[in-house]
């Protein structure tokens, strides 16, 4: 009798282990970053016989929101045009498509960085128009890129694209040299685009609190809310189905706290949209060593927002460089933006505005800078051949 319960344990033991091994490799616990949908990170550099494709390779690691990848290639002998990929947006949060066009304006940045190492000369010529709602998904044209002169190659920041990533984790208390946060700053700012610093503790401290109450202001909206979690990809079938969106790895989250999410069952909207409050305000506000605006003079215009993203991807290479992690915390825009689409009075803008002595000048994108405290994954990511449209 002894001996069969002894058995039966040690099946059932058997059987315990093997449905934990199963779920681990099921949930890509026993691998996390690693796998097919991260392989674009390891072919940044791409081939010679890739010809005028080669600098999407480092494009397509761009940072985008909520990692959408809202980008579309067509390339010819001379130039690439970059499409805005309509379907890949956020909804409720990005209703004027503004975020999509920072978005593309990284990617643009990569390329360019990207060309310019081949000893490629590129030129950039965004599409002018205004950003409004459009019911339409259609790609559309924001720029086209050429890629038809030739000049010395330049590699100044080119080597820390497959290096940057959104570090989602807390920071370091230690500050930023303010010689350092300058140079950072004329580097990402143009004619028109700024970029403004807030290190001091009482500015800081104010900004956290309006970006801990308007990510509030998001959770409690039922369809910003909806339209953010439909990019949340939890498990290993999710990643390589989509190669998309914000993963538990890119969470910030120890590796230990890291592990458990991902064999525990998935979060629902709700309990993943509370800890992401709780975070931001125990997190990201709380650990902030600086704080970011880049300003524009009109947010909506559709140019300026892709110049934005431009000297986002720019700064976060530069940061990247000199050792430096980053994180996108846009929530108090997405709500100017959400408010201006339902006719609200706004009460973002105008606060944005005075902590960065804005004048005439719009905000269009928060961020905030610092030391890592551990090291962040990257983000999953569609293959090149996802991303490139036939020539019309």
């Amino acid at each position: 009798m002894t001996s069969r319960k002894s058995l039966i344990a040690a099946g059932a033991s058997a059987a315990a282990v093997a449905a934990l091994g199963y779920r681990l490799w099921d949930r890509g616990a026993l691998a996390l970053g690693e796998g097919p949908p991260y392989d674009p990170w390891d072919e940044w550099r791409g081939r010679e016989d890739d010809g005028r494709r080669r600098p999407l390779r480092a494009a397509v690691l761009a940072a985008s929101p909520h990692n959408t990848q809202p980008w579309l290639f067509e390339v010819s002998d001379g130039s690439v045009a970059v499409y805005a990929d309509r379907a890949r947006h956020l909804g409720a949060f990005d209703p004027f498509r503004r975020e999509l066009h920072l978005g593309l304006g990284c990617a643009i940045e990569n390329l360019v960085r990207a060309a310019r190492a081949f000893g490629i000369a590129p030129a950039v010529e965004p599409v002018s128009g205004r950003l409004e709602p459009s019911p339409g998904a259609e790609p559309v044209l924001a720029a086209r890129v050429s890629l038809d002169r030739s000049g010395p190659a330049d590699g100044a920041l080119f080597a820390a694209i497959p290096r940057r990533r959104t570090d989602r984790g807390p920071y370091r208390e230690a500050p930023i040299p303010p010689d350092q946060l300058r140079a950072l700053g004329d580097l990402a700012s143009g004619p028109d685009v700024r970029v403004v610093f807030l290190s001091d503790d009482g500015a800081r401290h104010e900004l956290g609190t309006v970006l801990v109450d308007a990510t509030r202001r998001i959770v409690e909206d039922a369809e910003m809310s909806r339209d953010s979690y439909r990019w949340v990809r939890m498990g290993r079938r999710e990643i390589q189905g989509h190669r998309d969106g914000i993963t538990i790895e890119t969470s910030g989250s120890s590796r230990l706290v890291t592990l458990a999410a991902k064999v525990l069952p998935d979060l629902d909207e709700a309990t993943t949209h509370r800890s992401w409050l709780a975070t931001t305000r125990d997190v990201h506000a709380a650990t902030a060593a600086v704080f970011g605006i880049v300003l524009v003079r009109d947010r909506l215009d559709m140019a300026q927002a892709i110049a934005a993203g431009r000297a986002w991807q720019r700064l976060h290479l530069a940061a990247t460089a000199q050792g430096l992690v980053a994180q996108p915390l846009n929530q108090p825009v997405e709500m100017i933006d959400r408010n201006q689409a339902l006719a609200r009075n706004d009460a973002y803008g105008p606060a944005l505005a005075r902590l960065a002595d804005a004048g005439d000048w719009e905000p269009t994108f928060v961020f905030r800078l610092g030391y890592p405290t551990r090291e962040a994954l990257h983000s999953p990511r569609r293959v090149l051949e996802d991303v490139i449209r036939a020539v019309s």
